[in-house]
């Protein structure tokens, strides 16, 4: 009786994050057109304010884990090299 096979709680934790963050910003594009529409109305942009926040500590809090699919591996093992040599040349 416990989680479906293949059920992470962070995962859907991260996509309601996702689903705070988007409704947010529609919200404040609602506020936007209301302001452009010069009846302004506050109420709009409180309640975007808020669910944007809430998105992102959802979002901050229950992070993903993506495993890194190599495709750039030999960029990635070059840049540092290339940045620890320019901090020797500074010096």
């Amino acid at each position: 009786m416990g989680a479906p096979q293949g059920f992470d709680r962070k995962e859907v934790l991260h996509r309601i994050g996702t689903f705070f963050l988007l409704v947010g910003i529609g919200v404040f594009v609602i506020f936007m057109a209301s302001d452009a529409a010069q009846q302004v109305a506050f109420n709009y942009l409180c309640w975007s304010l808020l669910l944007i926040i809430i998105g992102f500590v959802f979002r901050g809090q229950f992070k993903r884990s993506v495993a890194s699919s190599g495709r750039f591996s030999l960029v990635k093992r070059l840049i540092p090299k290339a940045k620890k040599e320019d901090q020797g040349k500074k010096k």
